[in-house]
């Protein structure tokens, strides 16, 4: 189990008040895209859109599974339910998990059409102090563009 996370039974039904994991796009994916919205922007520092405690967060690929999820924070499946409230995220959106001291303060859905975050994540987390963004932009064959956001 991933030892930030240890802490989280305790407290996971306090949480279910602050998730957004159901079929629409969260708070904070929606400040990502307003964030975004100019060609011009260049980076994005991700802790100046949140208005909760974080120290660091996760982003799970689109199509992760509740349970995958669940296994990942350690959380049993009635308390899971209460958390991630849908089977699996839809292939257009990705969970975002916060978490501090241990805790989880904040799960939503992320839309990818919002930006991508494209680096791997270690077993911490991305660390809230190293959460200023690089965006790129970029577009395929067919035309359609893409965000990715890179650790600077």
């Amino acid at each position: 189990m991933h030892l930030r996370l240890v802490a989280l039974l305790p407290l996971a039904v306090a949480l279910a008040a602050c998730s957004e994991s159901r079929n629409s796009t969260g708070m904070i994916s929606q400040r990502i895209r307003q964030a975004l919205h100019s060609d011009r922007v260049q980076e994005l520092d991700l802790a100046k859109l949140t208005t909760f405690g974080w120290a660091y967060f996760y982003a799970f690929k689109p199509g992760t599974t509740r349970e995958e999820v669940c296994k990942f924070i350690g959380a049993g499946r009635n308390t899971c339910g209460r958390i991630i409230r849908i089977e699996r995220s839809p292939d257009d959106h990705m969970f975002l998990i916060f978490g501090l001291n241990g805790q989880l303060t904040h799960v939503e859905l992320h839309a990818v059409e919002n930006g991508i975050f494209d680096f791997e994540f270690l077993d911490g987390g991305h660390p809230r102090e190293k959460s200023v963004f690089k965006v790129r932009r970029s577009s395929s064959a067919s035309g359609k563009d893409t965000i990715h956001l890179e650790p600077r």
